[in-house]
Parts: structure tokens; sequence; C-alpha cells
């Protein structure tokens, strides 16, 4: 009986000896600072004791945050809380005399010689193999690359460079049925050559219904132009009243601004715009806003988008 009594017991001991699997001590006897409280002789008191730790940003936390601002934008507001802790330094301090025994960054990335690579950001540990890293920079690489191609024989949108062009009398319709979603979706090709042709760099006085207005910001490294989401008449998307058919880009130091900022939602109104840019796989065609006038008697005027 005592023999079967003894045996849980032991068995308990054993799993408790097995738990201790966090060491605490490196190879030459040194204590291992990581992200958990561990068991040191204090350096300045000379008293063993458990430190405790406290998270602090350094310079790899506003750095990340200012990289986030400026890829993400304004979307960096809702990423931004919740990357900041993970990237804050593990602080171990000294209970007694309250001393900083070391400091240690909660990122920490393997070394690339090693067969299997680990990342790990706070408590979050990514484990692969290098080749699957390698693979995967391969492909992060590739894809970059393609879309820097093919944005840089995008047109400019900077507003600075933007000129009034000619006047031409081509009206929405015309502007429809050469470059419209329809004959986007059936010849891409040929709507972008028509539009070089015929449209861009070209003002056209035409008549809209507002979406909605964007106001313009500057803030430091944050620049934001003004726009006019319009809805045309007819619409290139009859079934999705929230999709506007043109943007009518606007600086706030521009005459035009001022009236811009006016006009209400659903109100109809004038404008006179330079095309910029023909809208692919469904964006709004871009235009550089020159003058605009809100339209009070609907019935005095012609038909949206007039000739």
């Amino acid at each position: 009986a005592g023999t079967w009594a003894g045996c849980p017991m032991t068995y308990i001991v054993e799993k408790k000896e097995d738990a201790r699997t966090v060491p605490e001590e490196d190879e030459n006897g040194e204590p291992v600072f990581d992200q958990n409280p561990v068991k040191v002789t204090c350096a300045f008191c000379g008293r063993d004791t458990i430190t405790f730790i406290e998270y602090e940003s350094s310079w790899v936390t506003y750095a990340v945050c200012i990289v986030l601002l400026f890829v993400l934008n304004w979307a960096a507001l809702c990423v931004v809380p919740v990357v900041y802790p993970l990237f804050k330094d593990v602080v171990h301090h000294c209970p007694r005399c309250l001393s900083v025994l070391a400091t240690r960054s909660r990122v920490a990335i393997s070394s690339f010689k090693q067969e299997v690579m680990s990342l790990r950001f706070g408590s979050c540990v990514v484990v692969l193999a290098r080749k699957y890293v390698i693979g995967l920079s391969a492909i992060l690489l590739v894809i970059a690359g393609f879309n820097m191609m093919r944005n840089s024989g995008a047109a400019s949108t900077d507003i600075e460079v933007w000129a009034r062009g000619p006047d031409v009398s081509s009206s929405w319709q015309d502007f429809l049925r050469d470059c419209g979603f329809k004959s986007y979706l059936g010849n891409p090709i040929h709507v972008s050559v028509a539009f070089n042709e015929k449209f861009k760099n070209q003002t056209v006085s035409w008549e809209g219904q507002v979406h909605h207005v964007e106001d313009s910001l500057s803030f430091l490294w944050l620049n934001q132009r003004g726009a006019i989401f319009t809805h045309m008449d007819p619409q290139q998307f009859p079934q999705k009243r929230d999709m506007a058919d043109l943007v009518l880009l606007f600086n706030d130091g521009d005459a035009v601004a001022k009236a811009a900022g006016k006009l209400a939602r659903g109100q109809r109104f004038a404008f006179e715009a330079t095309f910029v840019e023909v809208g692919k796989r469904g964006a709004p065609h871009v235009l550089a806003l020159w003058e605009v006038r809100p339209l009070k008697d609907a019935s005095s005027n012609s038909s949206l988008g007039g000739a």
C-alpha cells in the first residue's frame, strides 16, 4: 500500500521539475534577460532578487510608427495603436533599489545563416525554414517591381503640373461611348488610345450632381487635395448609386476651392475641368477643376453632361 501511495507523489515532483524549461542562466552562468522576470543578483545593491519588468518606447518604436504613417496615411491611426506595444523594449528593474539591470528589445530576427529562421514581435513568433523565407522575399520583390513598372507609366496626378487645356465640345455621352466602363471592359487598349487622342488635357464644360465633397488638407508630409465626387447622367453604374463617375480635384489655394466647399450633397452644378486620367477598373475619371457654378433651377439648364 505504501508503494502504491508513493507513486503519484513521485510523479508530481518529476512533472514539476520538467516544467522548468525556461533557463534563467546561459552557458556562462550569466542571467538571461528576456520578456519574463528572472532571478539575479543585483549589481547595484548586491541582493538576490527577481526582477520586475516595464515596457518602454525606443527609437525602433517611433521609427515603425513613422513608417506606417508614410505608407498607410490616415489608415495608420487604426494600425499604430495595435503595433505600438509590440515594439516597446523590455526593461528589467531591481525591485529593491529600482536600478535598471537590463533592456531587451521585443523584436528579434534570427541569423540568415540558420536553417530555421524566426521573427519575433512581442509575444508573437513566426518560424519558417530559410528556403521559404528566400521564396517569399523573391515573390515580394517581383510583385513590388511589377507594381513600380506599372505605375511608372501612369499619368501624373500632381496638381502643380496641371494646366488648363483647350476647350472641346464633346459631351458626357461622347466620353462614355469612347472611354466608359463598358468600353473599358470590352477593349481597355482602345479606351487608353481614345482618351489620349480625344480627351487628355482637354477642358470640358459639363453639368453634374454632387455625390460628396472632400476638403483639401496639408499638414507636414500629408498632402490631400480637395475633391468633388460627381454623378453624371447617365451614370456609368446605374445599379450602384454609391459610385461616383468623376472626381474633380483642386488645391486649397485654388480660387475654385471656396465655391467647391459650399456645394451640398445631391446638388446639381456646372463645372469646367481638364481631363487628367481615365478611370480604370471602375475607378472614377480624374479631372482638374477650374470653375464651378451651383445650379438652382434644374429645368433652366440643359441635361446633365451636356454637349
